[in-house]
């Protein structure tokens, strides 16, 4: 019973996909994760946070024309100089899931072009060391998003990442387990900006960690991408050794085979 848990909608900054259009394709279990971005480089150092009174009077509508489970959830973009802020803003809402991203630097969203200019090498050493940082740093987050967001614009091979950063990506993956948070397959890395490479080669250092929470996100910010590639994703975790994914409701994972 598996749903999509990386859902975007106009409550996020950077979609104006409608609820209706997701709830369209589904009766199942139904989850948006709406960006938390503060100081926001995106959106001229903007803090962009959900809307939850006009969220909340939303979801009770749909309740009344629609059949599915409804849940809550919110992708938290990490930034150390506004993790406090960050956090009471968490603490204040009562959520079943949050995505712990790593999306920008203060300056750049790490999808800007102005990382194809930097080295290629310092950058993603740099990323990685942010996301230990804010991993040993955070006391919030129930899963590591699309671990591989700093790299979507560039070309980054299994080869050189296993040979730039094994270690540090081995001790986050290591704290993700300790923490108890799980770690997503996010398809829209795997196969819209062609990292699925890279998910194969991260993924058993995951097991190997003791790691065996995974979750699947399409990262749709329009409908017509959502759950995409999910087949081919469960054909590379089975490969990778898993065979169920965990599915988030007040924060506690629940197991389901795929």
């Amino acid at each position: 019973m598996e749903y999509d848990q990386h859902v975007h909608t106009y409550f996020s900054f950077d979609s104006q996909a409608q609820f209706e259009d997701y709830l369209n394709q589904t009766e199942r279990p139904f989850i948006t994760t709406e960006h938390l971005e503060l100081s926001n480089p995106e959106d001229r150092a903007s803090d962009d946070e959900p809307d939850q009174t006009a969220y909340t009077a939303k979801l009770q509508a749909l309740k009344r024309r629609y059949p599915n489970r409804f849940l809550r959830g919110i992708e938290c973009g990490y930034f150390a100089p506004r993790q406090a802020d960050l956090q009471r803003y968490l603490q204040a809402q009562d959520f079943d899931l949050v995505l712990l991203s790593f999306h920008h630097d203060g300056q750049y969203d790490y999808q800007d072009p102005h990382f194809k200019t930097v080295d290629l090498k310092r950058h993603v050493q740099t990323y990685y060391d942010r996301m230990l940082a804010g991993l040993q740093s955070a006391p919030f987050g129930d899963v590591l998003a699309h671990f591989d967001y700093g790299l979507r614009i560039l070309d980054v091979t299994p080869v050189q990442l296993e040979a730039w950063v094994k270690p540090q990506l081995q001790a986050i993956l290591a704290l993700v387990v300790k923490r108890g948070m799980a770690f997503e397959v996010n398809t829209k890395s795997m196969y819209q900006w062609g990292n699925a490479a890279l998910y194969e080669l991260v993924l058993p250092w995951y097991r190997q960690a003791g790691g065996e929470l995974v979750t699947l996100g399409s990262d749709a910010h329009t409908a017509d991408k959502f759950q995409t590639g999910f087949a081919e994703a469960k054909t590379l975790l089975r490969r990778s050794g898993f065979s169920q994914l965990a599915l988030y409701q007040h924060h506690r994972p629940h197991l389901t085979a795929f």
